[in-house]
């Protein structure tokens, strides 16, 4: 796998772990972004599975690091694409006004993971077998 292929899985396979610490310690300031009044057990719950889901993309995009075949490799990272790319649409196409975020805070958030998305992208461009 080419260096910056390598250091942009590396860098966010990072990304999803820090959201998963953050959304397994701490989701009150990220909650309190979303309609929905005081923080439930029910919520606090949903934002811990999300961070499992967090820890199984880190996971998948670091075994890219010791797949031998770059076919392989792109597909799990387009797969990690897609999904970041998906998340980024529907943010702005439906979730962000429904669940009332503030404008800023539906930007950088879909925008965040547009940024993933293409770098993703970026890594699936560069990796070739060697």
């Amino acid at each position: 796998m080419p260096r910056l292929s390598k250091g942009i899985v590396v860098v966010y396979a990072l990304f999803n772990l820090l959201i998963a610490y953050t959304l397994m310690f701490d989701p009150g300031p990220l909650d309190a972004q979303y309609r929905g009044g005081a923080m439930t057990p029910t919520r606090e719950f949903q934002w811990f599975s999300i961070a499992s889901f967090h820890v199984l993309v880190a996971a998948l995009a670091l075994v890219t690091l010791r797949l031998g075949r770059a076919a392989d490799r792109r597909a799990v990272l387009l797969t990690n694409a897609a999904f970041y790319g998906w998340d980024a649409a529907t943010q702005w196409l439906y979730w962000g006004d429904r669940v009332g975020l503030a404008s800023a805070d539906l930007h950088v958030n879909a925008g965040v993971s547009a940024g993933c998305a293409a770098l993703l992208l970026l890594a699936v461009g560069r990796d070739r077998d060697g």
